[in-house]
């Protein structure tokens, strides 16, 4: 038999010591699987971007103050992040109930949807875009529009290289 009466292996090593070895292990493992592959891509150029951002429930005044143009700066460091090239407007839709419980799509008075499109330069990686500031462009993140003439927080919706 290879256990003896104290429950140790041959004598010198028991179960429990060889349990806690094989735990040991296993997180070695882990955190090698986990963090070790996580290999930067290299940055591949520095482009010119086009984003298009959603910034929804504005007034008329701040629709004014996107279609003055000019330049996106950081809100912290006043670093120049690009410039706003386009904006497209539509009325803000919500859901309301009507008395029968019928849920329809109305439009919000006075209140407004646009689309900002900014090109903005930044370098290109394998699988992301990022802007000058660090910052990383990607569809669903939040992002702030701070210019001369409006401070406000928008959606990405889009982004690809400008032509």
């Amino acid at each position: 038999m290879i256990l003896d009466k104290n429950g140790k292996i041959g004598g010198k090593v028991s179960i429990i010591d060889i349990g806690i070895i094989f735990v040991v292990l296993i997180v070695i493992v882990g955190i090698f699987v986990r963090f070790g592959n996580s290999m930067t891509t290299a940055v591949q150029s520095n482009e010119k971007f086009e984003f298009v951002v959603k910034v929804t429930g504005v007034r008329e005044y701040t629709i004014d103050a996107l279609n003055k143009k000019g330049k996106i700066t950081d809100r912290k460091s006043e670093m120049d992040l690009g410039e706003i090239k386009n904006v497209e407007i539509v009325p803000t839709e919500f859901q309301s109930t009507t008395a029968s419980g019928e849920i329809i799509w109305t439009d919000l008075p006075d209140r407004y949807t646009c689309f900002v499109t900014i090109v903005a330069t930044g370098k290109e990686s394998a699988d992301s875009y990022i802007m000058d500031d660090t910052s990383e462009l990607s569809v669903g993140r939040t992002i702030d529009i701070n210019s001369k003439y409006v401070k406000t927080t928008g959606e990405i919706m889009s982004v690809k290289v400008a032509e």
